[in-house]
């Protein structure tokens, strides 16, 4: 499992947070404009409430995208080893 992390860490999370499309940047830009109206609309402790919802929902979802990742790595692996004992049969 170490490899996998340093993997992750070193490089895949850097790799997959990269804005790359025309689509990613809207998106963003969208996530962008939506926060900085209800910044507007919210109180100090009602933004501080929300930004804390927010940063537990990244969290998770960072938490759900490791682990996608690792299962597909350990599947992949696990398919290369079965595909090759067959090809020996």
């Amino acid at each position: 499992m170490y490899t996998l992390e340093k993997l992750w860490n070193e490089y895949f999370a850097e790799e997959c947070a990269a804005m790359n499309t025309e689509e990613e940047r809207a998106l963003s830009k969208k996530a962008i404009e939506l926060h900085k109206g209800v910044i507007e609309l919210l109180t100090k402790e009602q933004n501080d409430a929300i930004e804390g919802y927010i940063d537990a929902l990244f969290e998770i979802q960072e938490s759900f995208v490791k682990k996608a990742f690792f299962k597909g790595c350990e599947f992949a692996t696990a398919f290369l080893l079965e595909a090759g004992a067959w090809g020996k049969k």
